[in-house]
């Protein structure tokens, strides 16, 4: 067989078998949107400089810009997912540009932060990386909070960095060296916190009595003594769903009391957090029993230290009547130093408004608020809250 004709039954045999043939096949390049990324983007520096919202975070594995080099120079974003599929999305020149204007102005964001003289460490460029290798926008010497996948968490100068791990210097567990793909939070602390120790506190899932929408982690919890006289406690079942009890320290003469506080609660993205929940009170007392609450719908957005909080709510009782008004909450948290949260929370009803305003000082496991009540019939304001906490399980 001549080589003319063998090359017509390979042609016809990969036609009929809807194989491509290598010389059809468009080639193309690895295009460079930023040299801070270079030229593969990993699921790190998705989330860093809030890249590709169409793919989820925790899906995301790595991708990179490819320029076709035939007459239309096409650019596609090639991305590799964490369920095995490579997808392929056409990209403009003007929606490519942005990403680079994107990732520009979050360089410009972090670069204010890390002023303090500090090596950037950069991994040099192969001529065909393997997986990602790229430059590396953590700064070498500088103090960071981490928080792994698995729950753990530490605080540590960053020491070496590349494109699939980190390596942290930290007070009590020496070098701990980090994979890139087990990260699911990487917080640079500004000096005076890395100087005082800042540390989690919690995951900001109330206000001072109004819940937010963050929610208890698995395996994080809180014992709680309200105004002397109440006493609760709060649990992480997951990161999405957890319950409280409230009861009083000294029962009813003639009867018994107690309060369950149910929540479930969904991120929606790293800073968005919407839940629903509800509280729940039964009394007994004289052979009489009777029992209500609210139910609520609520928004938060920001983060465990710094948010701001709106929810609405429905009176209800156990004989199945419900209130014709909501109950509106807004509220907020701000971190102002290592001990001390300042928080409010203003509740709006047919009628009027009443709020708490106060602060919370808090530790690694303790820690007290005091509020103080104000609104349109109070006359005034007057301290009219006071708690304190133990925090146990997971903690960071």
């Amino acid at each position: 067989m001549n080589k003319s004709l063998r090359s017509l039954c390979l042609g016809s045999a990969l036609g009929l078998f809807g194989l491509p043939a290598l010389a059809q096949t468009p080639a193309e390049r690895v295009l460079v949107v930023s040299p801070t990324v270079g030229e593969v983007i990993d699921g790190g520096e998705k989330a860093r400089f809030g890249l590709f919202p169409t793919y989820a975070a925790d899906n995301f594995v790595e991708a990179r810009f490819m320029r076709s080099l035939t007459p239309d120079s096409a650019i596609t974003l090639r991305a590799r997912l964490r369920d095995g599929r490579l997808d392929a999305r056409p990209y403009s020149e003007a929606e490519f540009l942005a990403v680079r204007e994107a990732i520009a102005r979050r360089v410009q964001e972090l670069g204010a932060q890390a002023t303090a003289p500090a090596a950037v460490a950069a991994v040099p460029q192969a001529a065909n990386p393997p997986v990602s290798t790229k430059a590396v926008p953590e700064i070498i010497g500088r103090t960071y909070s981490v928080e792994l996948l698995s729950g753990s968490s530490f605080n540590g100068i960053l020491r070496a960095s590349n494109a699939q791990e980190l390596e942290f210097e930290t007070k009590d567990l020496g070098l701990v060296k980090v994979q890139r793909a087990n990260l699911k939070r990487l917080e640079l602390l500004t000096e005076q916190q890395a100087k005082k120790g800042f540390q989690d506190v919690g995951n900001g899932t109330r206000l001072l009595f109004a819940p937010t929408a963050r929610n208890l982690r698995r395996g994080e919890g809180y014992v709680q003594d309200i105004e002397v006289y109440f006493i609760g406690a709060n649990y992480g079942i997951t990161d999405n769903i957890s319950l409280g009890v409230l009861v009083p320290i000294i029962p009813f003469v003639a009867g018994k009391a107690i309060a369950i506080t149910p929540k479930v609660s969904v991120p929606v993205s790293e800073k968005f957090h919407v839940g629903v929940g509800a509280l729940y009170a039964h009394i007994s007392a004289f052979g009489e029993s009777a029992g209500g609450g609210i139910g609520y719908g609520v928004g938060t957005y920001g983060t465990a230290d710094d948010n701001v909080t709106l929810g609405v709510g429905y009176g209800f009782t156990s004989r199945g009547e419900t209130s014709s008004s909501p109950l509106v909450v807004l509220g907020g948290a701000k971190r102002i130093s290592n001990y001390v949260s300042l928080l409010n929370e203003t509740y709006i009803y047919d009628g009027g408004a009443l709020g708490l305003v106060g602060g919370r000082f808090h530790a690694k496991r303790f820690s007290g608020s005091l509020g103080f009540v104000y609104g349109s019939n109070v006359g005034g304001i007057y301290p009219a809250y006071l708690e304190a906490s133990y925090r146990f399980g997971k903690n960071k």
